[in-house]
């Protein structure tokens, strides 16, 4: 095993993505969209209609860098938002047909690289898609740990009884 491969978990998942990163754009650089908005685009295609908010949890972004893209998708006449009948306080994004067009050109570019990453797989996809969701999910499981141990960090300490306070009775 080489030695880089050694290094840790997430030492590999980041080399790893990384390198996923470099495929997608080879593969997909006379698409019309870049692989970070193909996989935006992808998510409101197969999960949509949806909230920001749903949408950048899906996708695993900041709620801020997805509106971005949210932006960039409805100035293009790709998306359109629209009132979300559930919660007045929010809209909901759904690819227009121009959109869909737009999402169906990348996907001939996409859909070509990974049936040749499937055959270049070692071992079933499913075993890796198996895999990735359990780190997934271990992720955010540490994740909602670490944002509870902030929380109990910044709650003030409860004040201390005053050594010479006595009740009286």
């Amino acid at each position: 095993m080489p030695r880089h491969r050694r290094i840790s978990l997430l030492f590999d998942l980041f080399a790893v993505s990384n390198r996923v990163r470099v495929l997608l754009r080879q593969a997909m650089a006379n698409a019309d969209l870049r692989p970070d908005e193909y996989a935006i685009y992808s998510a409101v295609f197969k999960a949509g209609p949806l909230t920001i908010s749903e949408l950048a949890a899906v996708v695993g972004m900041p709620l801020t860098t997805v509106s971005d893209y949210v932006q960039t998708m409805t100035s293009r006449g790709h998306a359109r938002r629209r009132g979300n009948p559930l919660d007045s306080r929010s809209v909901l994004v759904a690819l227009t047909d121009d959109g869909l067009a737009a999402h169906h050109a990348a996907r001939v570019s996409f859909a070509k690289v990974v049936k040749r990453l499937r055959r270049a797989l070692p071992i079933p996809e499913h075993e890796v898609i198996r895999a990735l969701h359990a780190l997934d999910d271990a992720v955010s499981q540490v994740l909602a740990e670490l944002a509870a141990e902030e929380r109990r960090q910044r709650q003030p300490a409860a004040p201390a009884a005053h050594p010479s306070f006595k009740s009286r009775s």
